[in-house]
């Protein structure tokens, strides 16, 4: 009897366990019905296949999860003030779709405004930045234009939770920083 009841409890420890780390791939925006083996091709492979299937600026990478598939949005200002976006898939580097955003007008024109004679660190050295106050994986960075200043947003994903940085992308100023730890109970 104690052998059936120890076989059946392992048993029910290894289905919850697999729930568990189920649940925990959903709230990390980590795809693990992969195999152990596949890895993400990252941002700098899905910026150059991107820029490939678009040219002009790169305006931002993100990771993202949606319906099951994990993949990088990659958002690119192009010719004649036309915005594209270019999903490419995290781990085979195919790209998913291409589409054309002209929604952002305001801030494109606000950006060209600012970039004419302005110098900006690169994204390799605003990432080291914010690497150098936490550990993290790089989520998302996004270039963006605020009250006539360019700074990087960068969300990294640590061992404690998510941390959000804004960098001045002229001097590599900490602006602001903010740490959401996974272990917080707060119902905010």
């Amino acid at each position: 009897m104690k052998k059936i009841l120890i076989g059946s409890l392992t048993a029910a420890l290894v289905i919850s366990g697999g729930i568990g780390i189920s649940a925990l791939a959903d709230n990390d925006n980590v795809n693990l019905s992969k195999t152990q083996s596949a890895k993400l091709i990252g941002i700098e492979k899905a910026k150059e296949i991107a820029l490939k299937e678009v040219k002009g600026t790169l305006e931002s990478v993100e990771l993202e999860k949606d319906n099951g598939k994990t993949f990088y949005e990659v958002d690119i200002d192009g010719e004649k003030s036309k915005e594209y976006e270019v999903r490419v898939d995290a781990y085979n580097a195919k790209v998913l779709n291409v589409r054309e955003d002209n929604d952002d007008q305001d801030d494109h024109d606000e950006n060209e405004k600012v970039a004419a004679n302005t110098k900006l660190i690169t994204e390799a050295k605003a990432i080291e930045i914010a690497q150098k106050q936490i550990k993290g994986t790089v989520l998302e960075i996004e270039l963006d234009s605020d009250d006539g200043r360019y700074e990087y947003e960068i969300e990294l994903r640590t061992a404690k939770g998510d941390a959000e940085f804004t960098i001045d992308a002229s001097t590599g100023k900490i602006l602001e920083n903010e740490l959401d730890n996974d272990d917080d109970n707060d119902d905010d």
